[in-house]
């Protein structure tokens, strides 16, 4: 039997709107080639402060109205740092659109106008 290669979906790389300190941001679908990503297994994601300093929390839910948490997870910019990945032993199924929004802390989000680039890792899933 012919061993078959996991096959990814290339997603758009989606800006966040403005952080702020403690106050997440409005819910932003992912996408791929500007449409919906409609499902996939989500592996894992990279993420790209527009500037060094302080923490973002990214949250991704099942749906617009923030139903069900899928993921959630704190990246750390200190130290220069401006990009940070995180990537699953496990994928997480999407069944429908995944929103996401961003939480700043008083140091990612001080003085407005900082952003998240948020990149999400999915392989296609075979029915």
């Amino acid at each position: 039997m012919a061993q078959t290669m996991p096959v990814y979906v290339q997603v758009d790389v989606t800006t966040s709107g403005s952080l702020s300190d403690g106050s997440a941001t409005t819910a932003q679908g992912v996408t791929t080639g500007g449409g919906a990503l409609t499902s996939g297994l989500l592996w894992g994601v990279h993420t790209t402060l527009s500037s060094t300093a302080g923490q973002a929390t990214l949250k991704i839910y099942s749906d617009s109205s923030g139903t069900r948490e899928l993921y959630s997870a704190t990246f750390d910019f200190s130290g220069g740092a401006t990009q940070s990945s995180d990537m699953m032993g496990q994928p997480i199924p999407l069944f429908e659109q995944p929103y996401f929004t961003v939480t700043g802390d008083s140091t990612s989000g001080a003085g407005g106008g900082k952003t998240l680039k948020v990149n999400c890792y999915i392989q296609a899933m075979r029915f």
